[in-house]
């Protein structure tokens, strides 16, 4: 998420367990705590309502969504590259982590009802882990995936593409997201985030969302949700969850 410290993504695999523990503790931090905080709830909203479903997380990292995902499903599933970041998450989510490329899945077609992932697609070929996550969601099903954003408050006034290991990340536009998303099923976008991490500014996050709800597109995060269509008679058609459980409008 925005402003972790370490290496690119893309080098996550090659990780010490040093590096792998300074990133956690990136989220104890202020800006931490507060832009995690808007990312758990913009996955909660997002999430449907039924716990008797399974939900597998691409790019799980330490395991913090991993841990909170328990108390929203019956089967929980984390899959990440790098081993040091695994052995982190083994502390919070014993027995539902598995070391793969978000590429290639070792699960087989439809057996998700959810699949998440947070900060991820800028870091890989966006297209293929997409690609992976529509083929282990069920017809019916769902993918979230949220991604940051550099054209907004925390972009802009932070200047995070100047360092490791936004320099190296390969942003998506709202466009190519939904775009990518459309691929998969219905796709829809919202926006969260509005403030960045200079002192002061992230109090003013309440008020921020408010004004954010008419800019989307300025939020640090973009939320993308997809709902996998359900083949009926050799016809794409797409369950929707009740309202309340959707993060966009």
């Amino acid at each position: 998420m925005t402003d972790r410290d370490g290496a690119s993504r893309g080098t996550f695999a090659e990780f010490t367990p040093a590096a792998a523990h300074d990133y956690d503790a990136w989220f104890d931090r202020p800006w931490g705590a507060h832009a995690w905080a808007v990312e758990l709830a913009a996955v909660d909203d997002a999430l449907p309502d039924r716990p008797d479903q399974t939900v597998v997380e691409v790019g799980c990292g330490t395991g913090r969504l991993i841990a909170h995902l328990t108390k929203r499903a019956a089967t929980v599933v984390g899959v990440d590259s790098s081993p040091a970041m695994l052995a982190v998450a083994t502390g919070r989510a014993p027995g539902r982590l598995v070391c793969a490329d978000g590429r290639r899945l070792p699960f087989p077609d439809g057996v998700a009802d959810v699949a998440i992932t947070i900060a991820t697609l800028e870091f890989a070929d966006a297209a293929a882990v997409l690609e992976e996550m529509a083929r282990i969601t069920r017809p019916g099903g769902r993918i979230i995936a949220l991604t940051l954003n550099p054209v907004s408050p925390w972009g802009l006034l932070d200047r995070p593409t100047r360092r490791a290991p936004f320099s190296t990340a390969a942003f998506l536009t709202r466009s190519e997201l939904r775009r990518l998303g459309s691929r998969h099923g219905r796709a829809r976008l919202a926006g969260r985030l509005f403030t960045s991490a200079q002192p002061g500014l992230r109090r003013l996050e309440p008020i921020a969302t408010v004004v954010g709800a008419g800019v989307p597109w300025f939020g640090a995060v973009q939320v993308l949700v997809v709902d996998r269509p359900i083949r009926r008679c050799g016809r794409d058609l797409v369950r929707f969850s009740r309202p309340g459980n959707t993060a966009v409008g």
